[in-house]
């Protein structure tokens, strides 16, 4: 089997998980009168939708964790590059995050504000440890290794496609499609999955401080800020397009910043070769192009449009 195939299943099973089990766990609760919480909303998930397979994955492929997972360390300039990137990207994902909520309801702010209630280091343990964990050791790790084989820039793309589909909602899947590219090949660049972590934790990090922050505010000016409309998922076309203009000039100044970042990376970790066409010998030795569009990767595409038809179309 070759990697990027087994890589392809990998992200089928999970796909499947999270479409069928969370309908298995809401009949159970609706059935036995169980009440799920919202801690427990992201700990099942985190943990035994993502943990679990991981572990049965390393089980059954004997792969060795670490070279699997690149476990390697970042240097301070590597550290401070990612930290740069984490914040200046901030603008572009919420450009795309308004622009989908015009299409697509935005299915974790009442989440998000409801979760603002408990202390900042349990949100942060949450939402941003967690996810910046799991998610990055299943996308930009085990992905990551599998599509060795791959054309960078086609890895990147299945890489961000399976990312934005793992989130299970359209609304997600826009800006974490994209996020997954990016951190997809700066990890390629870095060499360590630790820089996608750090940029996954500021970017969750950050939404949990401002939602903390928006609680704050309400409980010093009470009424004046209407927390209930802040935190609905549904926003009316005319709202969210009157937000538009401040994260689309932000993008505008802060993406050519991305790129430059991009190009210190490149340079400090002396990574040219993965994006010019240069002599056999130079580029890191490949014995096959593995097929990263196949049977595997196709369904795990079908079954998400599936769901967010029935999910989040049909049922308007």
């Amino acid at each position: 089997m070759n990697s990027a195939k087994r890589g392809n299943i990998f992200i089928l099973i999970l796909i499947l998980i999270m479409t069928l089990v969370p309908e298995i766990i809401g009949y159970l609760a609706l059935h036995f009168n169980l009440k799920l919480t919202s801690i427990s909303s992201i700990l099942i998930p985190q943990l035994g939708f993502i943990v679990i397979p991981v572990i049965l994955y390393f089980m059954i492929t004997r792969q060795p964790v670490k070279k699997t997972l690149l476990f390697n360390k970042l240097d301070i300039i590597n550290v401070l590059l990612a930290i740069g990137i984490g914040l200046l990207i901030q603008p572009l994902l919420s450009l795309i995050n308004l622009v989908s909520q015009i299409f697509f309801e935005n299915k974790i702010s009442g989440t998000i504000f409801t979760l603002a209630e408990f202390p900042l280091w349990l949100l942060l343990i949450l939402v941003a440890v967690l996810p910046a964990i799991n998610e990055e050791i299943v996308t930009r790790g085990i992905l990551l290794t599998n599509y060795k084989n791959v054309n960078i820039f086609k890895a990147a793309l299945v890489s961000g496609l399976s990312f934005g589909m793992l989130h299970m909602n359209a609304n997600q899947f826009s800006y974490a499609f994209v996020m997954g590219a990016i951190l997809f090949i700066l990890v390629k660049i870095t060499g360590s999955i630790f820089s996608s972590m750090l940029i996954h934790f500021l970017i969750n990090g950050l939404q949990m401080v401002i939602a903390k922050l928006a609680l704050f505010l309400q409980e010093i000016f009470g009424n004046s800020i209407d927390y209930d409309l802040i935190a609905q998922e549904t926003v009316s076309k005319d709202a969210i397009i009157s937000l538009l203009p401040i994260p689309l000039i932000l993008t505008f100044i802060t993406l050519p910043l991305v790129f430059l970042l991009f190009y210190a990376a490149v340079k400090h970790n002396k990574k040219e070769y993965l994006f010019v066409k240069a002599p056999a010998e130079v580029i890191e030795p490949i014995k096959s192009k593995d097929k990263i569009f196949d049977v595997y990767l196709i369904s795990s595409i079908i079954i998400f449009i599936a769901h967010v038809i029935i999910k989040e179309i049909l049922v308007l």
